[in-house]
């Protein structure tokens, strides 16, 4: 099942990165199923949508933030710091220790919490390693700038969280839906994973699985029901 604090807003990050990641993960593992790997992408494209269009319609409140912005141009000098880095000479840092085994793209398409936090650790290991970083005031200056912005990105949500509970029954219906496709999506690609004995991948295909689950009972196992005796 897929963690259940995946909130209507968080649905967009969640869909766009397993869509992302099914095709860049899945497609061709089995050839076969490559069809089965597309449907998976459509539907979760198609259930992805129609989240965006009721949360469009829905009431929101005042917001002194630009998420949208906030979260681009932060996955826009992760991606280029790491760059920068694998551009010095020598590889004076280490940049998977710098990205904690991310690729730099993949860690500027994680959800709110992941990239505040990866940006955070990617400062501190700029800082640690300022003087075999060429240019080093300038990219901490961006990474500092991006951490502050992402902050407040965090606090606004935190505080708008209240008004976004209760956003009418349209929403939490979409949402249900959603879940549905997400799930049965993981399930789909779990099978897949399953064929080729690759099953420590789903993770990086569906993000909520790679958080520690927060709610008690909550589990991505699939459970077998036993039929009572005759």
């Amino acid at each position: 099942m897929a963690d259940p604090y995946i909130d209507p807003f968080e649905t967009q990050l969640y869909g766009k990165f397993a869509r992302e990641q099914m095709a860049e993960v899945c497609t061709g593992r089995v050839p076969a199923l490559d069809a089965m790997v597309q449907f998976a992408i459509h539907t979760q494209e198609s259930a992805d949508a129609a989240m965006a269009t009721v949360i469009a319609n829905a009431p929101k409140p005042l917001t002194a933030v630009d998420a949208a912005r906030v979260t681009a141009e932060a996955a826009d000098v992760l991606v280029r710091f790491g760059s920068h880095l694998e551009s010095l000479k020598g590889r004076p840092v280490d940049v998977g220790k710098v990205y904690r085994g991310d690729a730099p793209s993949v860690l500027a398409r994680r959800r709110l919490t992941k990239l505040s936090a990866g940006v955070g650790h990617v400062l501190s290991e700029a800082r640690t390693h300022r003087a075999a970083i060429r240019d080093a005031d300038h990219w901490i200056g961006e990474l500092e700038s991006a951490e502050t912005n992402l902050e407040a990105l965090e606090r606004q949500q935190r505080a708008s969280r209240v008004a976004q509970v209760d956003l009418g029954p349209e929403v939490a219906a979409q949402r249900e839906l959603w879940l549905a496709t997400y799930n049965a999506n993981k399930q789909l690609i779990r099978g897949l994973l399953a064929h080729v004995g690759k099953p420590e991948l789903l993770p990086l295909i569906f993000d909520d699985l790679a958080e520690i689950h927060r709610a008690a009972g909550v589990t991505d196992e699939v459970v077998a029901v036993v039929a009572p005796p005759n």
